[in-house]
């Protein structure tokens, strides 16, 4: 799962929707520069100069951008994702 990608998820009133992935954010400060890489979440490490996964304590800050097949935008948690 990456940017661009198709997927298949659950909206806030559990209907089942086709979206596109067209961005990753999260509601932290100190993850300001976030991607998806191969369904993973990694955010920009200043310390290591490098992008590194995102702890499994925070995963639930991580949510995703997704332009659905009506065209609206749906905000959703990663876990969202079927």
């Amino acid at each position: 799962m990456n940017i661009g990608d198709t997927v298949v998820f659950y909206n806030e009133y559990k209907d089942k929707l086709v979206g596109v992935i067209e961005k990753i954010d999260s509601d932290m400060d100190s993850y300001e520069d976030v991607i998806l890489e191969a369904g993973v979440p990694k955010y920009f490490s200043k310390k290591m100069g490098k992008y590194v996964p995102v702890k499994a304590k925070n995963l639930d800050s991580i949510f995703l951008t997704i332009k659905n097949s009506l065209g609206k935008v749906e905000f959703i948690m990663i876990d969202d994702v079927l």
